[in-house]
């Protein structure tokens, strides 16, 4: 786990504030960091999703829901609120929405940013055969995760890595990461790095690998094996191709 600063770990003394918030997005990892903003006392005041399950939790926890097609600017601006979570969110918010809370809007993103930013990230990753990847916590701008490190957790990829099990470490270190930073958030001690943008590498929803999603016969083992790996995805639907 790492800080954008090691000076947020040796606080002697971190004076817990409580302070509200939204999150946006659509995922079993969006009910986790809810229930982590929930247990440690903070105001919750309502959740934005495309998903039913998502919603469905929401109503049985007592949160305000809000569909994909509501006036989310609308929804934003009827009283004051601190932290805009987006996580797991596929939407690309306008900067009117960004500068809605008081303090900033906070993003989850599946790599070590400021590489493999965009979409499906850990497939990327894995066609790239990176051997370390991890999850982001950012401030959000109107650049696509660009913004500055608040907190990252690595995590190894194995040699017979797949999407799937990919997503599950990061899944898991997405949860352990938020954990640290709603503490860092509380106390007003996060510390930010930005990001080198010469390091940056995006890929967009569209991109598609030189092959398309057709094995090519020309390539080497290696490359075929990660190739195959970086589109399965288990039991769940393969959203790239």
């Amino acid at each position: 786990m790492t800080r954008s600063s090691a000076n947020s770990r040796n606080k002697a003394v971190r004076t817990q504030n409580k302070f509200s918030c939204f999150i946006i997005g659509g995922s079993r990892l969006t009910i986790r960091c809810a229930e982590i903003i929930l247990r440690h006392g903070h105001e919750l005041r309502g959740i934005i999703s495309p998903d039913s399950v998502v919603n469905e939790w929401a109503r049985r926890s007592n949160i305000s829901n809000f569909g994909p097609t509501c006036d989310l600017d609308g929804i934003l601006s009827q009283q004051p609120f601190d932290y805009l979570f987006s996580i797991a969110n596929g939407l690309i918010l306008p900067r009117e929405i960004l500068a809605r809370p008081r303090k900033y809007a906070v993003n989850y993103h599946d790599s070590l940013l400021p590489r493999f930013a965009g979409t499906y990230a850990t497939s990327w990753a894995i066609i790239h055969r990176e051997t370390i990847h991890g999850v982001t916590w950012h401030v959000m701008s109107y650049l696509v995760d660009a913004g500055d490190i608040i907190i990252q957790c690595p995590v190894k990829v194995k040699a017979d890595e797949t999407a799937f099990t990919l997503n599950m470490k990061c899944f898991y270190a997405a949860i352990q990461s938020f954990e640290l930073l709603i503490g860092d958030l509380s106390c007003n001690c996060e510390v930010f790095s930005k990001q080198d943008r010469d390091e940056r590498t995006f890929f967009a929803r569209n991109k598609m690998p030189p092959t398309g999603f057709k094995i090519s016969w020309n390539r080497c083992a290696y490359e075929i094996d990660a190739f195959i790996r970086a589109l399965d995805f288990g039991q769940y639907f393969n959203p790239i191709g």
